[in-house]
């Protein structure tokens, strides 16, 4: 028995060191590096080569292109606290991240996506973006959001892609009070008709024959490892009506993916 368990251990040892390495820190700086962003990282490390927007791009063009938070503009609709700074008055990915920080919590923990504060999702949000706040055009829908169960599951199996999980955890009345909830494939009520969260595009075009190849659907309308999402017709920050990733007008937007 006690040999198991010795060779238990030393397993689990083993795959803990196999994990760090295999999860090497892509921040791990070299002070070689400093010049590449900093004019003079000992004199005065806050003063940069470029903008943080054009250093972070390199690395996270895909990242940058497809996020759903806005940079390089001051916040009008947001009351950001001190411990999340501000570049000139304006928000930039080093708002809300600190490249310098530790990209685990611990050798058996999540990634901390080197966020300034030890929260994610919804929690992390907020501290900005206060519900309630005056001003803000997404108060409008969270005020209107616990009305009552609008989300049905159809496959608690499946997983839905982290945007679709937060949206749905706020707008549905049953789910945000009930955090153990599973969230899974389902339909999503709009009151003026419903539409599939979490379903596979050309699967579903497969089935339908009633959708347009993926090549001709318009690329504003994204999708989550080829599934759709809440992202995928709405954006947070839009200021189109309803919040839609695009104009609608004359069902322009459903017409981008339906047939009729």
């Amino acid at each position: 028995m006690k040999k198991f368990l010795a060779a238990l251990l030393l397993l689990g040892l083993t795959a803990v060191i196999a994990y760090t390495v295999s999860s090497e820190d892509p921040h791990d700086f070299s002070e070689a590096d400093c010049p590449k962003c900093h004019v003079d990282a000992s004199e005065n490390p806050k003063v940069l080569v470029t903008s943080v927007t054009r250093l972070c791009l390199p690395c996270h063009k895909k990242t940058i292109r497809k996020s759903s938070h806005p940079v390089d503009r001051v916040p009008e609709l947001a009351k950001v606290p001190a411990d999340l700074p501000l570049t000139n008055g304006r928000i930039t990915c080093n708002t809300c991240h600190n490249i310098h920080d530790k990209r685990r919590i611990s050798a058996f923990g999540g990634k901390t996506y080197f966020l300034r504060r030890a929260s994610a999702g919804r929690e992390f949000c907020v501290a900005c973006h206060e519900v309630g706040s005056q001003g803000s055009r997404h108060v409008e829908i969270v005020a209107t959001a616990h009305i009552g169960n609008r989300y049905t599951v159809t496959d608690a199996s499946a997983v839905l892609d982290p945007m679709s999980l937060d949206c749905i955890g706020c707008h549905d009345g049953t789910l945000a009070k009930s955090t153990n909830y599973r969230i899974g494939l389902g339909v999503w009520d709009h009151n003026q008709g419903s539409h599939p969260i979490g379903v596979d595009y050309r699967e579903c075009r497969m089935k339908s024959g009633q959708l347009r190849p993926l090549s001709r659907v318009n690329r504003r309308l994204r999708l989550f490892n080829g599934k759709i999402g809440c992202g995928t017709c709405h954006d947070l920050y839009s200021k189109n009506p309803a919040m839609l990733t695009m104009s609608n007008e004359g069902s322009r937007m459903c017409l981008s993916c339906h047939d009729k």
